[in-house]
């Protein structure tokens, strides 16, 4: 699953979901990704892919307009 550039706007425009955002790549991000090449906390895919089947009911959906935000004020209020 990709984020598109409208989830990084609905996200860039909300500036009291920053710090909640980077909260959540480094929780999905795969365990040691500070030594595996590129360095970058990418998420698992397997984490990706269950927490996709949960939410839509298969793991090859797209996000829904508007789920990243709700997931992230989500987070940010249960935190």
């Amino acid at each position: 699953m990709m984020l598109t550039f409208r989830d990084v706007l609905a996200v860039a425009i909300r500036p009291w979901l920053w710090a909640t955002a980077v909260g959540a790549v480094f929780a999905f991000a795969r365990r040691g990704w500070w030594r595996i090449p590129p360095f970058l906390p990418l998420p698992d895919p397997d984490v990706v892919a269950w927490r996709v089947t949960t939410a839509y009911g298969q793991s090859d959906m797209t996000l829904v307009e508007g789920d990243l935000v709700s997931y992230l004020q989500w987070r940010r209020r249960v935190r």
